[in-house]
């Protein structure tokens, strides 16, 4: 029983042994002559592309030292290829006033970048009653216009934009009734510096900056508003793109670069850098009028200006006979002005909860020393009106 679990087996017989062996050498010997062929072929690329590049090298040094004997070498032969700065071609904006007509304006960039300068060429260019909203101003500040809110009097400015909202409701009703020939003549510019400040501050300023911005230049109203701020929240316009559509933007210095970063043009940004001069409208480049010519011109235009607080050269038939009315509960001799009906439709609107010194003096404007002579304009408007 124990012989059937041996299995005999034979060895390989030296024969097949050497077989084997020879087969195993063959294949190694024609593997390792596939792999020197293959570094062969890669080396003798590498050469021939090395001894190509020398070759032309050389051949550019040849023609530099066939110069040699004339004292000197032509550029093309020194640099036969080169990187250029290939300048884009742009189409330049050169008559700002033209190009923003039709619109409303914004004007932004940084402190001393121009903003006022530009404002005031605009609105001499454009000729008519101009107003300013400036509520940090100096006085040497805007020199012969009309400026309300100094010293941070935001009533004030509150009750000039009212008045400005019932002005371009008349405006309107003038055009509606009679054309647009009969607002020939009639022209207004308000500039507003740093507006996105008011938004806040002054109640009216969404009104009042939402119907300018659609009806404005219908009513032959041109608002230019300056800021240091790019962002569309900060103007109270986010969500709001049909309004920001009704406003041009000229970005000037700092601000223009970065837009036109934001747009991926470097050859716009160089061309910015190029001149003080250089801004974008939009998206487009435009170049201003150097400094000196806009201090002419607005010396040159400002004949045309109406001083402040003038009325438009074209009035209602009626316009002397309202300008002055005698209230109907008013004292005998006591006359009541447009301004004093605009005083108590303030004090209507924002002065229902409060008292009659909070009245006097964040309505009417009265502090301080004033403050008697502000209760006295109260018990006035409460007699007339009240």
């Amino acid at each position: 029983m124990a012989d059937n679990y041996w299995v005999p087996m034979q060895l390989p017989s030296p024969s097949s042994i050497a077989r084997y062996v020879l087969w195993g050498t063959g294949r190694v010997l024609l593997s390792g002559w596939l792999f020197g062929l293959h570094t062969i072929t890669v080396v003798c690329k590498v050469t021939i592309n090395v001894a190509e590049m020398t070759r032309q090298t050389t051949l550019q040094l040849l023609k530099v030292y066939d110069q040699l004997p004339y004292m000197g070498a032509a550029v093309q032969n020194i640099i036969d290829v080169s990187a250029t700065t290939v300048t884009e071609e742009f189409d330049i904006i050169a008559d700002i006033v033209a190009a923003t007509e039709g619109k409303q304006v914004m004007v932004i960039g940084e402190m001393g970048t121009g903003k006022s300068t530009i404002a005031q060429y605009l609105a001499y260019t454009v000729g008519g009653h101009v107003k300013v909203y400036e509520c940090e101003g100096t006085p040497t500040d805007w020199l012969g216009l009309e400026v309300i809110g100094k010293g941070e009097n935001w009533m004030a400015i509150e009750r000039g934009m009212l008045e400005d909202l019932e002005d371009l409701s008349n405006q309107m009703k003038t055009r509606n009734e009679r054309g647009d020939g009969a607002l020939e003549g009639t022209e207004r510019v308000i500039i507003v510096e740093e507006y996105p400040e008011l938004v806040s501050k002054v109640p009216s300023s969404g009104e009042w900056l939402e119907r300018h911005a659609r009806r404005g230049r219908k009513a032959r109203r041109f608002t230019v508003l300056l800021s240091q701020y790019d962002r569309v929240a900060a103007w109270g316009l986010e969500g709001k793109s049909d309004l920001a559509d009704a406003f041009y933007r000229i970005r000037l210095g700092k601000k223009a670069q970065a837009h036109a970063k934001s747009l991926k043009n470097n050859a716009l940004v160089d061309w910015l850098k190029q001149d003080r001069s250089h801004c974008l409208l939009d998206d487009s480049p435009c170049k201003l009028p150097n400094y000196r010519e806009m201090k002419s011109a607005s010396s040159r235009y400002s004949s045309t200006i109406l001083p402040p607080n003038s009325n438009n050269v074209i009035q209602d038939k009626k316009g002397d006979e309202n300008a002055l009315k005698t209230a109907p509960r008013a004292d005998l001799g006591v006359n009541c002005s447009s301004s004093d009906e605009l005083l108590w439709r303030m004090i209507q609107r924002f002065g229902a909860e409060k008292s009659d010194s909070a009245i006097v003096t964040e309505i009417l404007g009265f502090t301080g020393k004033r403050y008697s002579e502000g209760k006295t304009v109260l018990e006035k408007l409460r007699r007339d009106f009240g």
